[in-house]
């Protein structure tokens, strides 16, 4: 689950996702919502990870502004998150 977020986290900064960004930042946040028991059972640390600031980074994506600065935080994010995913 959590390597299938990876992906869809990909998608969206090489703005490849069926959604644009403000309706990926919504979906990310129903995403990390739903899906969250299953991403702790695969990788606790790191699903605690994204659920502390993917959220508020979510938040700030809105209708009519500049999506660079979200797909910005998002990347990094996503870089982070993956070297404690996959750090052995």
């Amino acid at each position: 689950m959590i390597e299938k977020l990876f992906k869809e986290i990909e998608l969206a900064i090489n703005k490849k996702h069926k959604y644009n960004s403000l309706d990926f930042s919504l979906y990310l946040e129903d995403f990390l919502c739903d899906n969250y028991d299953e991403m702790y059972k695969e990788n606790a640390e790191v699903t605690e990870f994204l659920n502390e600031d993917l959220p508020d980074i979510c938040a700030e994506m809105d209708l009519g502004i500049d999506d660079k600065p979200f797909l910005d935080k998002l990347s990094q994010q996503l870089k982070l998150a993956k070297e404690l995913f996959y750090k052995w």
